[in-house]
């Protein structure tokens, strides 16, 4: 079908290239990027106001020395005043420019795509040789799929490997789609006396952090018997979707949002973000009551579909859940608690603080990335309810973390997926190994 006769170069471009891109992209155009440089204190402030009470501009990242958003053509002017006014520097990009050039480099999947990993008899390992399944798993990370190719690929790895791994659903999301998880053990009929949770894609934009865990997965499994010491005892468990309806929103409507889809009645604004309604300190500082913020916390602690069935399952095996790893995207940064104020630290940061560093070198072996270690209350702001506050604070989950990956935005090109996948693996592994000390 022919794209609107009437449009920007850049987006008839992206129109052009990709439906999907097209699609998801409607009502950004004369978007700007702003990357804002604020070394003062009332300048981060004015911004952390401005992230959590007003609704019109999203905020994608959010540190003490630096903001990266985006503004709309009308409140364009007035942003820009305010700015100068503080005195502060900043650069700006055209939204669909940017957009334009990552879609050069990207390639998406249809909405009805699957992957096959192995079908019935085919999962037998004899009559499937590796490395054509390795070459078409490859395959797999080298583009952004959506909700039912995940499914696919994770219920395939499953089927390929039924001693060594289990998929599960933790529960429904607000528009009825499965949570979908993964178990790893040695020994997938026996209960391990030590868990590593780990999820991915809180916030449906962040499409790279879904990718980096089937990786985990993926490589795993793959290659079980070079990760035998990591596994001894211990069941890596792996939700790789939390928000499976904004994913596929991101997909086909709004290539930037964030939270879950809850709609409520009489209201145009829909959506909570899970990453604030976790049930410690709930609200706390660094959320909104304002149901069109995009740090809206929910009507209540763990209100959420997406959220309580994180919680049942935490909750229920709490006694031998040891890692909690939260991944999002992106600034590279490796949080431990507390991050809902800053000046309260954990009774045994030290550790946390080793673990942290500790992962973050294993990272930076790959290709050189480096990672910024801390609370996130003291390196961007102060922000209650996520999970990792939630896991040790409330559950006595004695790793807890958040990782956020690499990139400049959200949408990592497509050629680099799988090297962000490989280095973020080294990292996970290297939290892992640290759960057989507990």
């Amino acid at each position: 079908m022919w794209q609107r006769i009437v449009c920007s170069l850049t987006l008839c471009l992206i129109g052009l290239a990709g439906t999907s891109l097209a699609n998801n992209l409607a009502g950004y155009e004369g978007y700007t990027k702003y990357t804002v440089e604020h070394g003062n204190e009332s300048a981060f402030r004015y911004m952390v106001d401005l992230q959590t009470n007003d609704a019109d501009l999203d905020f994608w990242l959010l540190t003490r020395n630096t903001s990266v958003l985006t503004v709309g053509p009308t409140r364009k002017s007035q942003f820009e005043s305010r700015l100068s006014n503080l005195g502060v520097s900043y650069q700006v990009q055209p939204l669909m420019e940017l957009m334009a050039a990552l879609q050069a480099n990207s390639t998406y999947a249809d909405e009805d795509g699957e992957y096959e990993e192995c079908q019935e008899a085919d999962c037998r390992e004899s009559q499937r040789p590796r490395r054509r399944s390795r070459r078409q798993a490859r395959g797999f990370f080298s583009h952004y799929p959506r909700y039912n190719e995940i499914l696919s690929f994770m219920s395939g790895l499953a089927s390929r490997y039924p001693q060594y791994c289990r998929y599960e659903s933790l529960g429904r999301s607000n528009e009825g789609r499965h949570i979908a998880a993964l178990s790893i053990s040695l020994n997938a009929r026996t209960r391990s006396r030590r868990v590593a949770y780990i999820q991915a894609a809180a916030h449906g934009r962040e499409w790279i952090t879904t990718q980096t865990v089937l990786y985990l997965a993926y490589e795993l499994l793959s290659n079980l018997r070079a990760f035998q010491r990591v596994l001894q005892d211990v069941e890596v468990f792996l939700v790789p979707l939390v928000n499976p309806d904004g994913y596929e929103y991101t997909h086909t409507s709004d290539r930037f949002w964030r939270k879950n889809r809850h709609r409520y009645a009489g209201h145009a604004c829909s959506g909570v973000d899970i990453n604030r309604n976790f049930g410690n300190h709930w609200n706390y500082q660094g959320a909104s009551q304002n149901l069109c913020s995009e740090v809206y916390s929910g009507t209540a602690p763990n209100s959420e579909p997406e959220t309580s069935a994180v919680v049942r399952y935490l909750e229920f095996n709490r006694n031998r859940v040891k890692l909690s790893l939260d991944v999002h995207s992106f600034g590279k940064f490796i949080f431990y608690p507390y991050g809902y104020a800053k000046n309260t630290v954990p009774p045994t940061v030290g550790t946390l603080r080793s673990v942290a560093l500790r992962a973050a070198n294993q990272i930076g072996k790959y290709r050189g990335t480096r990672y910024t270690t801390g609370t996130s209350a003291s390196i961007l702001y102060e922000a209650s309810g996520s999970l990792d506050d939630f896991a040790y604070g409330s559950l006595g989950i004695p790793l807890s973390y958040t990782l956020e990956l690499p990139g400049d935005e959200f949408h990592v090109p497509s050629s680099d997926i799988i090297h962000v996948c490989k280095e973020t693996f080294a990292g996970f592994v290297e939290f892992i190994r640290h759960v057989s000390l507990y």
